[in-house]
């Protein structure tokens, strides 16, 4: 999140086709690939997020968000509901609180909220429905130290032993944690103070507090062009996996307004193409950070659903992740590698879904070319001959040779299915 917020603000806020066979050889393995755990990990909590595992579901939850606001011309958690956000990560814990319930009630909306409301979450099991889990704590990481002060409650192991007793108080509900730039990004080391152990031992730890975690990193919107561009989003998740490894989800955040002090208000362009970059590089979530601070943002904090282009373009982005979920829930597999002709690199994720191939593929950038551009991929897929369907671009790719040739916009994204080899 923001900066902007203080520690103290943070306590009082947490809350068809056809295909020739392909060579004999081996299926693709998925050791050590990218994405997490399938939807069968929320099975162990019968009151979290997806407590029947079921693969048609995609988490999307948008960050601190009140129910009881209006924008839009309607109540805020209703506003989200219309764009495909079924929850909020976050609720604000403050004497209001008892508003924003009820018209989380109201809205029939859902939220992540803070450890502090376990029992009052517990106290009402009839409304069980209403709560996915608890926010444990937001960028502890950066959060040590504001001002000259150290917070020890911040540290690692204090942040493990928190996550700990809510998971005692109550264990039908899993932990969110989300985290800032000192454990989300791949230079994060530098910089970072009051070591507990070791670099590498506390954002391990960190994770360990964490059922289901994210870090934020605003790339489209970084005054710092070199900072800059939507590679950023997928490097966050590829960090995190690091640090948390294969058998916990990842949730993307992306922003949706204006959150720095410089920088710009990102477009619905640059939207899209954070999310599906954080999609190719295994995200099992979105979480959008809709709060703006700048410029001349202050109080406006509902930017997903009150910047008129944005929600358009959210509604029918998040219906398409929720059509692909099945595709995007699959263990990431081996078997697919993509190249463009001018430099432009091609990020590209490998599943299966019963008798077909799916191939997610993004033009993306990198640290030293970090914007995108048009280029023509040469995509190498485990099948030798065929026919690959663009989904939802009714269109279909040859493959020969073993390969997909492709034309891709800048930072365009293309998902290709086709028939497993026989």
């Amino acid at each position: 999140m923001s900066r902007k917020l203080s520690l103290l603000a943070l306590a009082a806020l947490l809350v068809g086709c056809t295909a020739s066979p392909a060579p004999t050889g081996p299926e693709p393995s998925s050791v050590g690939l990218p994405g997490g755990p399938g939807p069968q990990y929320y099975k162990k909590w019968s009151n979290g997020p997806n407590p029947t595992g079921d693969p048609n579901v995609f988490p999307i939850t948008v960050w601190m968000q009140d129910p009881s606001g209006m924008d839009a011309g309607r109540l805020t958690g209703a506003a989200y509901k219309d764009v495909g956000v079924p929850a909020t990560l976050g609720l604000w814990d403050d004497e209001w609180w008892y508003r924003r319930k009820d018209a989380l009630y109201e809205t029939d909306w859902k939220a992540y909220v803070s450890p502090s409301k376990v029992e009052k979450v517990l106290a009402e099991p009839d409304k069980a429905k209403h709560f996915l889990g608890y926010l444990v704590a937001d960028e502890p990481d950066m959060q040590k130290a504001l001002g000259d002060r150290f917070h020890p409650e911040m540290q690692p192991s204090a942040i493990l032993q928190q996550a700990d007793e809510v998971r005692k108080q109550d264990p039908s509900r899993p932990t969110f944690i989300n985290f800032g730039v000192w454990m989300g990004t791949p230079d994060g080391g530098v910089g970072y103070g009051y070591i507990e152990k070791d670099y590498e031992t506390d954002m391990r730890t960190y994770c360990q507090a964490a059922d289901i975690a994210s870090a934020d990193y605003y790339g489209w919107t970084h005054p710092e062009a070199d900072k800059s561009g939507a590679y950023t989003y997928g490097q966050v998740i590829d960090t995190m996996r690091k640090w948390c490894g294969p058998d916990k989800p990842i949730y993307g955040f992306v922003e949706t307004g204006h959150p720095h002090e410089k920088g710009s208000s990102i477009t619905p362009d640059q939207v899209e193409s954070a999310v599906w970059n954080v999609i190719v590089h295994g995200a099992n979530g979105i979480n959008y950070f809709a709060h703006s601070f700048f410029p001349g943002g202050g109080g406006e904090y509902a930017s997903a659903v009150t910047r008129p282009e944005i929600a358009e373009r959210l509604t029918k982005l998040n219906a398409r992740l929720q059509k692909l979920a099945p595709v995007l829930n699959a263990p990431g597999l081996t078997g697919v590698s993509a190249k463009g002709d001018n430099g432009i690199p091609v990020t590209t994720l490998h599943k299966v879904v019963g008798e077909d191939h799916y191939v997610l593929a993004q033009a993306d950038g990198t640290k030293a070319k970090t914007t995108s551009g048009e280029t023509k991929a040469e995509i190498t897929v485990p099948v030798r001959e065929g026919e690959a369907r663009v989904v939802d671009e009714n269109r279909t790719v040859p493959i020969k040779d073993g390969k997909i040739v492709d034309s891709f916009a800048a930072y365009g994204f293309h998902v290709y299915q086709f028939p497993r080899q026989g």
